[in-house]
């Protein structure tokens, strides 16, 4: 697979603050609800489950989001489970989610490049939802995502609650318009809301990217870690660059080693949004429909495989020995 660019966000004079980018976001979630010829929306907006009772309980969360306007009549929605309610772990359930789709949507798939080619021009969300909660463990049975999660809730204090599904939507609504007329895939985390202007996000044509914001030391100890080469094309507004390593809860050893660390003394977080587009889509929907052999061994052996260290992998060339 080819090599996956990174993104780092738009800079900025001065941070918008949380309120504002979520009010920002809400506006043109409900415009492309609202008039999705105008403002595109969504092809299909596809969630991961752990098991097929936590799917039930998403397809109810996804069609109370369709009743109360978060989501287009139009968009095609799917909760995708675990094969057999055994975890896959999110690499191979990201297969298992675009291979469900695809049969969803009535493409045949050993169709040949036509029908791949098909799915390659769908705008698609995809929701990892169904990871335990280890902090709020009463919260698994009806997902972390779907928690309450009241910001903006004095905007119209007589409504429902606000979930943080319904924030990831807005925020995702956003960053629809950065595939413009090119089909894609954006991958989001379900336990995390990322409060930035997705709006502003530019994206290289059929690529992989990965979005990444500088962070602390400390706080990239316990997460995953890019190293972007130090070439890049740089623009005014925006940085784009090729992605030379990933490391994964790194000491400060291990970043000085990997030169992860930037001239600010950061490193840049790996956020879990990734962004598939065009051609790269193609390859991925081509993988996904060819992975149930794959999923087979690994409900077999009791394995998993992850979308942020095995998948992301095999599109950084300095990873491929140890994959």
């Amino acid at each position: 697979m080819d090599p996956i660019p990174q993104t780092v966000l738009p800079r900025t004079k001065q941070k918008p603050d949380i309120t504002t980018v979520l009010r920002k976001s809400w506006y043109h979630l409900r415009l492309s609800v609202r008039h999705p010829s105008r403002v595109p929306t969504w092809d299909a907006i596809v969630l991961t489950a752990a098991s097929p009772e936590q799917a039930q309980l998403y397809d109810w969360q996804l069609r109370r989001a369709k009743r109360m306007g978060r989501i287009a009549p139009s968009t095609i929605t799917l909760t995708v489970p675990d094969p057999e309610g055994q975890r896959i772990g999110s690499g191979a359930a990201t297969l298992n989610a675009i291979h469900a789709l695809t049969k969803h949507t009535g493409v045949v798939v050993n169709g040949g490049d036509d029908a791949v080619g098909l799915m390659g021009k769908k705008h698609i969300l995809l929701l990892h939802a169904g990871g335990d909660s280890k902090r709020v463990p009463w919260a698994n049975p009806m997902g972390k995502v779907f928690l309450p999660l009241p910001f903006l809730a004095a905007d119209n204090p007589d409504g429902p609650v606000l979930l943080l599904f319904d924030h990831i939507l807005a925020i995702a609504s956003c960053a629809r318009q950065a595939f413009k007329n090119e089909g894609g895939v954006f991958i989001m985390t379900g336990d995390v809301l990322p409060c930035f202007d997705a709006s502003t996000l530019i994206l290289p044509p059929d690529s992989s990217t990965i979005i990444t914001v500088p962070i602390t030391l400390d706080i990239a100890a316990n997460h995953g870690v890019i190293v972007a080469s130090k070439s890049e094309i740089f623009d005014e507004s925006y940085t784009v660059s090729l992605v030379d390593n990933l490391l994964q809860k790194p000491s400060v050893d291990e970043l000085v080693k990997n030169q992860a660390i930037l001239d600010d003394g950061r490193a840049l977080l790996d956020t879990g949004i990734i962004a598939v587009r065009g051609n790269a889509l193609v390859e991925l929907v081509k993988l996904a429909c060819s992975c149930q052999p794959l999923i087979f061994e690994l409900l077999k052996r009791k394995k998993e495989m992850s979308l942020y260290e095995d998948l992301v992998a095999a599109w950084v060339p300095t990873k491929h020995d140890w994959l």
